[in-house]
């Protein structure tokens, strides 16, 4: 698994592909790597191929224990992200389950408050941005291994739900320059298109043709990788920046 997540990680989709080829072969029931198989396929613009391992991965984890599903889950919150889908009450519950006084598992919580965080990102919700932005604050210039994330890219993403935008410009290029200097070229795409989004709602002088360049170095990445959504995406965004 872990070679899967370094193998994706820096973009390397053939290694990462044949290793996730073996893994699941062996283990064809395995929660977290039917879960990142989906994500990789769903990631390169493969929707059919996407869905038939995120169904998989749907049932296997069913029967997956708390701990062990609360990992995986957040590979549902990122491909939710590329794809447009929603698994937000599932999400929601199987991380509530890990905040739980019941639970003392301090790696798992950090799990939990990375798809936690997500969540409050999509919805808005200033109130759990701050909270889970605390929580994570400490793991900033980190990546979860567990969720192939970087901290500081979800830091600014809630920074920004969060109404602060310079807290999240600082988040945004501390999470650029661990992408570059560890060779995270996926996430580094990812980053870019995100960090562009929020010059653009903020709109100071300079931040127009800041955000037109980091589109740009995000569609030369998503395209040299093959990665299509982000590629579609990040087209339709410097269209209207270039309007």
């Amino acid at each position: 698994m872990l070679q899967i997540s370094t193998f994706s990680l820096v973009g390397d989709w053939e290694s990462a592909f044949e290793y996730s080829d073996r893994y699941i072969t062996r283990f064809s029931d395995d929660a977290g790597a039917l879960a990142q198989r989906s994500l990789m396929e769903y990631e390169l613009g493969n929707p059919g191929q996407g869905q038939h391992y995120l169904e998989r991965y749907l049932q296997a984890i069913q029967t997956a224990m708390d701990f062990h599903a609360i990992i995986h889950i957040n590979f549902i919150n990122l491909t939710d992200q590329v794809t447009g889908q929603e698994h937000l009450e599932e999400t929601r519950a199987r991380a509530q389950v890990m905040l739980s006084p019941s639970q003392n598992y301090p790696a798992l919580q950090a799990v939990a408050r990375f798809a936690l965080g997500r969540l409050a990102v999509h919805s808005g919700d200033r109130p759990q941005a701050s909270e889970h932005y605390e929580y994570l604050l400490p793991h900033r210039g980190s990546v979860l291994w567990h969720v192939d994330g970087v901290v500081d890219r979800l830091l600014g993403l809630l920074s920004q739900t969060m109404g602060n935008s310079d807290q999240a410009t600082a988040h945004f290029e501390d999470a650029l320059a661990l992408c570059r200097k560890a060779g995270y070229r996926p996430e580094l795409a990812w980053t870019c298109c995100d960090y562009a989004d929020m010059l653009k709602e903020r709109d100071a002088d300079g931040d127009r043709a800041r955000a037109i360049a980091l589109l740009d170095e995000s569609l030369a990445i998503s395209s040299e990788l093959g990665m299509r959504p982000l590629m579609e995406r990040v087209l339709s965004r410097r269209d209207i920046l270039k309007a």
